[in-house]
């Protein structure tokens, strides 16, 4: 099962990878937080927080609906995956 600090990472990727446009999302927040913090780490690192845990709770809850049907499948139920 792992830690916390080694499940969240793997968590959040297997999630962005199932919901395409989640990924886009977190892709474009990104662009404009990295524009707006060019020379400030720790504030881009900062403002990064909440879109991160908006993700990581719905990635929770989904990870529990995909548990029950089989992880293998996972990206197969996801509603927002793009085939």
């Amino acid at each position: 099962m792992g830690s916390w600090a080694e499940q969240f990472p793997l968590l959040f990727r297997d999630y962005l990878r199932c919901h395409i446009d989640e990924c886009e999302l977190y892709a474009a927040v990104k662009y404009e937080l990295m524009k707006k913090y060019q020379k400030d780490r720790h504030g881009y690192v900062d403002a990064k927080e909440p879109i991160i845990w908006d993700i990581m709770r719905r990635a929770s809850s989904w990870s529990q609906e995909v548990w029950l049907e089989g992880w293998r499948n996972r990206c197969v139920k996801s509603k927002n995956r793009s085939e």
